[in-house]
């Protein structure tokens, strides 16, 4: 009898090594585990009412003509989403549930099955026999099998008028040539898909270029769609009955109480008499809202004596007028008035501010003539801030009276008066004894006249003439205990401009946007600071997918000093103060975003001191450093985002990866120089000639990623940004760099430099709104 040692299995083969039976054995059971899940696949009649959807997926047969989001907003059946999940793995949350609702599923079939005919495969087939049940877990993955079928192709499509006739010849001359050129741009192709989006599409297209070429009354008859089952084609008739040509007759205002028919008339751009269209009774109705004054305005044809009109039309006025359907066309406006006098008043928190406070009392027809009258304040009170550890936070104090004129000889120009008061606390200036450490009061006004080229794009024209008072107490001036005042005037003339194209202005993402500038201080008017400053930006939005859109920024611009203000160094601290609020500097949320706000590029450590007044002469102590930004005459900056979705959230959530880049004119150097007792040492001084360099080395790169959520206001959105090639100053804290610096000055050339540090490369910034 054999020994258990000697015992083998009954499966072995005698003449097989030990390490192939092993392995042999080893696959044999990683084959049964693989198929134990198909041969235990429960049926889905076993689903229950408590089974729970985890998941949905799409499978497709013969090709895929949509994306998987697009099918998913055709149904109803939902799946747990990226924070449903979070939920379930984080403690004291109760995850959401979502149930299976057997029939809603098959709804979510007819969904989908109507959704693929209706763009132009009519013998879909779709099912959800796939669909995997865990009855372990009682939950579902719902698949949905997808069998498109072949296409409805057009084979045809030709506009008739009302007698069967084609439709060119309803026009003579120019009107039919613009007409052949419109339909060929406008319509199918052959060849194409046919959808009933598309077909909707081209009827309103028409309908808008009818309307705004003076056919009031237009519309179709009929379109006659004739589908060969067989071959799959399509020929589409439009019938189209234009109507007669016609004229703006009379002008109806309904609903106004407290504003006159004059202005509303005014604000109009058209007039009795011109030819009819169609875009410009809409674009009066968008003048109306923008005059801010109605909480309502419609601007609308009344029916004629032969259209039937529906009874549950939206009507808030007596809608008993009718009008024959001829060359006279009657226009009308409906306004609702809103209130013509409101406060508003709201608070926030941003990370450099603090607390802040807003608050407006405005009146929308001051006077009369649709003039808007507002007083308003801003503090920014530095309550709770946490700047930048090389920043210190920004004070604000602001008082203003705007009185807005809306029309000037058009409708298209209008022009605003603005007083105001300013008082603040400007990092770059040191702190004075004044409450709130503010040390600059600027007193003036001015006058803006605006002018709208089109919706959004706009060109204005600024004056403004202040008074500046700044409390200035700086060592390099000898001054240890005396605070000197600094009072000067300026004189500043601004053109910008908003030109482009983009699919929404609001939040872009298509088009593209240029906008100009050009400033001057001193040359027609006199003023303290003198200068010309002239620049651009350039934004681009490209779609890539349908959920992915790449924007690029290009801005720059170069400043002249004049007067005064030209050949500033370091050491001119008067002049230095007054022309620094002018310069420009790179880095922040909005720009190259590897920096804090206007810290990219030269930049000098500083005393942070506070004035102490006590028995005695006042004293000035030093509670910390900070590094104040030098700028340049010179800026070029560049900014690349490639916006996405966010996988597992809705459209709300977005993500972002960006590459920027920077730089200024200036550069920051040491000098050979000595000490008050001959030794050697080394200062610091600015060299800016106000060129720049274009070689890929010279700029300054900053990568990183980020996550927007889209709320009414616009994005909430968070970045996270990494400095590629940062310079040694970036990453050194501004105490040991004002230290080793000051100790070049004394002559301790020896002195070692401060450590880098390895988390200053990383710059953080939440904000509202996107980059560009």
């Amino acid at each position: 009898m054999p020994s258990a040692r000697t015992r083998t299995s009954p499966f072995a083969n005698p003449g097989m090594p030990a390490v192939i039976w092993k392995f042999v054995v080893l696959m044999g059971a990683l084959a049964v585990l693989g198929a134990a899940p198909a041969a235990a696949q429960a049926p889905l009649f076993l689903a229950d009412d408590e089974t729970t959807v985890r998941g949905i997926a799409f499978k497709f047969a013969d090709g895929q003509a949509f994306e998987e989001d697009q099918l998913q907003n055709q149904i109803v059946t939902q799946e747990p989403g990226f924070m449903a999940r979070l939920r379930k793995i984080l403690p004291f949350l109760e995850p959401p549930t979502f149930p299976l609702d057997p029939v809603e599923l098959q709804k979510d079939v007819v969904r989908l099955r109507r959704f693929y005919a209706q763009n132009g495969f009519p013998e879909a087939w779709i099912t959800y026999g796939a669909s995997q049940l865990d009855t372990a877990r009682n939950s579902i993955r719902v698949i949905f099998s997808v069998t498109q079928g072949r296409p409805l192709i057009i084979q045809d499509v030709v506009f008739y008028q009302p007698g069967g006739d084609y439709a060119a010849s309803l026009f003579e001359g120019e009107m039919r040539d613009r007409w052949i050129r419109f339909r060929d741009r406008t319509s199918f192709r052959t060849g194409d898909r046919y959808t009933e989006f598309d077909r909707l599409r081209i009827q309103d297209q028409v309908l808008t270029w009818l309307t705004d070429r003076g056919y009031a009354f237009a519309r179709f008859d009929s379109v006659n769609v004739q589908i060969d089952s067989t071959a799959f084609t399509a020929d589409i008739g439009f019938y189209i009955n234009p109507g007669p040509r016609g004229r703006f007759d009379e002008i109806l205002v309904e609903g106004n109480e407290h504003v006159s028919r004059n202005v509303v008339v005014r604000e109009l751009p058209f007039k009795e008499g011109d030819r009819f269209s169609q875009s410009k009774l809409i674009e009066g109705q968008r003048e109306l809202f923008a005059l801010n004054l109605f909480r309502l305005a419609l601007a609308d044809i009344p029916p004629t004596e032969e259209a039937v009109v529906e009874q549950d039309t939206l009507d808030f006025f007596n809608d008993d007028l009718r009008q024959p359907r001829d060359s006279t066309v009657v226009v009308r406006y409906r306004v609702r008035e809103a209130r013509l006098r409101y406060l508003t008043a709201q608070t926030g928190y941003a990370r450099e501010l603090g607390a802040t406070v807003q608050g407006q009392w405005t009146h929308r027809n001051f006077l009369g003539g649709a003039r808007n009258l507002t007083v308003s304040s801003v503090i920014n009170s530095g309550l709770l801030a946490s700047p930048p550890a090389e920043t210190i936070e920004r004070r604000l104090f602001l008082g203003e009276v705007s009185l807005r004129q809306p029309y000037l000889f058009s409708t298209d120009l209008s022009g605003i008066l603005r007083p105001f008061i300013r008082y603040e606390r400007d990092p770059l200036l040191e702190d004075s004894d004044e409450a709130f450490q503010v040390n600059r009061r600027e007193v003036g006004a001015s006058a803006t006249l605006l002018y709208e080229l089109l919706p959004f794009r706009t060109v204005s024209l600024r004056s403004t003439i202040s008074r500046v008072d700044q409390f200035v107490s700086d060592l390099r001036l000898g001054a240890d205990s005396t605070q000197l005042g600094d009072a000067y005037s300026k004189s500043v003339l601004a053109l910008n401009a908003t030109l482009g194209r983009v699919n929404d202005f609001i939040n872009p993402r298509r088009g593209f946007l240029v906008r100009p500038y050009l400033e001057e201080a001193g040359l027609l008017l006199r003023s303290d600071v003198e200068y010309v400053k002239a620049g651009s930006e350039v934004v681009g939005y490209l779609p890539l997918t349908r959920q992915v859109q790449l924007g690029l920024r290009v801005s720059g611009g170069r400043l002249w000093a004049l007067g005064q203000s030209k050949g500033k160094t370091e050491s001119d601290v008067l002049i230095e103060n007054r022309f620094d609020p002018v310069r420009l500097y790179a880095g922040g949320l909005d720009d190259v975003r590897g920096w804090a706000s206007q810290l990219l590029g030269p930049k000098r450590p500083r005393e942070l001191t506070v004035r102490r007044s006590r028995e005695g002469p006042d004293t000035t102590e030093v509670i910390g450093h900070f590094y104040e930004p030098i700028g340049g005459l010179a800026k070029l900056a560049a900014n690349v985002e490639l916006r996405l979705p966010f996988p597992g959230l809705n459209d709300k959530w977005r993500t972002a990866v960006f590459l920027d880049l920077g730089q200024v004119s200036a550069e920051r150097v040491q000098q050979p120089t000595t000490t008050p007792a001959g030794e050697p040492a080394v200062e610091f001084v600015v060299e800016d000639r106000g060129a720049l360099r274009l070689n890929p080395s010279a700029f300054q790169y900053g990568a990183g990623a980020g996550i927007r959520y889209e709320t009414p206001v616009g994005f909430i959105r968070f970045d996270i940004a990494y400095k590629l090639n940062p310079r040694a100053i970036d990453l050194q804290p501004a105490d040991d760099r004002f230290d080793y610096e000051q100790a070049l000055r004394l002559g301790d050339l020896d002195a070692p430099p401060p450590d880098e540090r390895f988390r200053r490369r990383f710059d953080f910034h939440l904000s509202l709104g996107q980059a560009f």
